[in-house]
């Protein structure tokens, strides 16, 4: 714990929360089935996103000896990230998005406000939930990178059925299966992409799933 202590730690954790409420501040205003007011939500946020970039800064370097906020300028790298994530939008959008918008319409934009919205609270919330946090407390605990791989996938298999079991339309088991399939195969390529590459290729990788979500939409040619 004396690693989260640090000055230089918390000052960065404070600055990267302060970042990441503002981003996911849009989605948070206009969620119409909030039950508290945004501004308890914001505070929400940046408190329980504080203690998350608190595990990144503190942890992850330490375990892995790689800073997550360094930008790798690697083409290699960047180009089969880039490929990796245009055909996984692809088959989200084919496979999975037509399914799902019926289950699940409000996950799903209808203009551009709204998808500037999802897209900002999607980029600043899922990775660092489900990819750069639990990895840096895992393998705070574990201290082998394939032991903490393993753990934040399971975590995110954990978080899927969460919210299919408060779904209120039961699911096809196909959907079930393919669900699970893809949230396993994006949790390892989020993993390995934020190993090779830190935030920044994690975040670009989110952007690519994002950007399936224009097609249709109004204006949209």
């Amino acid at each position: 714990m004396r690693s989260l202590a640090q000055p230089r730690v918390f000052t960065a954790a404070g600055m990267a929360a302060v970042l990441t409420t503002l981003a996911c501040y849009p989605r948070l205003t206009s969620w119409s089935e909030r039950t508290n007011s945004a501004s308890f939500l914001c505070l929400l946020m940046l408190w329980s996103t504080f203690v998350l970039w608190s595990f990144v800064l503190g942890w992850h370097f330490k375990y892995t000896g790689q800073h997550p906020l360094a930008f790798k300028r690697q083409p290699s790298l960047w180009g089969m990230a880039t490929v990796s994530g245009l055909v996984a939008a692809i088959l989200l959008r084919l496979i999975l998005d037509p399914q799902l918008r019926i289950i699940n319409p409000g996950d799903y934009p209808a203009n551009w406000q709204s998808w500037l919205s999802n897209s900002l609270f999607n980029l600043a919330l899922d990775p660092l939930f489900l990819c750069f946090a639990p990895f840096a407390f895992f393998i705070r605990l574990a201290h082998r990178q394939t032991t903490a791989l393993m753990l934040t996938i399971t975590l995110g298999l954990f978080i899927l059925y969460l919210k299919l079991s408060s779904s209120p339309v039961p699911l096809a088991p196909w959907l079930l299966l393919a669900l699970m399939g893809a949230r396993i195969a994006g949790g390892f390529l989020f993993v390995y992409a934020y190993l090779k590459g830190g935030v920044w290729l994690v975040w670009w990788l989110v952007l690519l799933l994002q950007l399936r979500h224009l097609v249709g939409l109004p204006g949209i040619h």
